[in-house]
């Protein structure tokens, strides 16, 4: 996140921006558009290479189809309020890339600001990796290995294979509890005769670091406090 430029339509200085200035973000504040003109404001994002909408439902949209309107290269993220599908649906029409809740905890922005900014990288250099691939990481032999490009290897076990495939197919990389409990469900269901050893990813993330470790990598899987898990990128 070092060195990342963003600009944020909110009406205040909020935990979320104090927390992407912590990681080394460079954060532009704009509380309402109010009374500014469209260049005013398009001179504001151009500055930056990511653009948070916190305002209401339709500041974000009029934000957001000023940004997409004249093709400017930028990440969009959005916070809207409670689940409310209209808000959701014409975010997602005036080309937002990722929509976040109220009360998403701010680690799980900043995964989401890095997993979006390396789309854009792999997409602008043409070399987007496969599905299991995250920059210098992948899973191969259908799942079963973990491999780093320096040449270290693991083989996975069902549990530990259920949650890396769910990881690395998330959108951003980021995936919930109750989704990465599934997908141990998922795991076990084809494993016939077998049982789980620990079903719980708390603690099956916590022997994969351990194990890792001991074959030379550092598996980058944090925990997004009170969410669930991301794999760093």
């Amino acid at each position: 996140m070092q060195g990342r430029r963003v600009w944020a339509l909110a009406p205040d200085d909020n935990a979320d921006l104090q927390y992407l200035r912590a990681e080394g973000c460079q954060v532009r504040r704009c509380g309402s558009i109010e009374g500014l003109d469209r260049k005013t404001i398009l001179a504001g994002m151009q500055a930056c290479d990511a653009v948070l909408l916190m305002s209401d439902a339709a500041a974000n949209c009029r934000v957001a189809w000023l940004a997409r309107d004249l093709d400017l290269p930028l990440d969009l993220v959005a916070v809207m309020g409670p689940a409310r599908r209209g808000e959701l649906t014409a975010l997602l029409q005036v080309g937002v890339d990722w929509v976040m809740r109220q009360g998403d905890p701010p680690a799980l922005l900043a995964a989401v600001l890095r997993a979006l900014r390396l789309r854009r990288r792999d997409r602008a250099a043409g070399t987007a990796g496969p599905p299991h691939s995250i920059g210098p990481w992948s899973l191969e032999d259908q799942g079963w290995r973990l491999r780093h490009r320096d040449g270290a290897s693991l083989r996975l076990t069902v549990s530990e294979r259920a949650i890396l495939v769910c990881l690395f197919e998330a959108p951003g990389h980021v995936a919930s509890h109750a989704m990465l409990n599934q997908a141990l469900l998922q795991g076990w269901r084809h494993a016939y005769g077998r049982r789980p050893h620990d079903p719980k990813p708390r603690g099956i993330i916590s022997r994969l670091r351990w194990r890792g470790l001991r074959a030379g990598m550092e598996p980058p899987v944090e925990s997004l406090r009170g969410y669930g898990y991301v794999w760093e990128v």
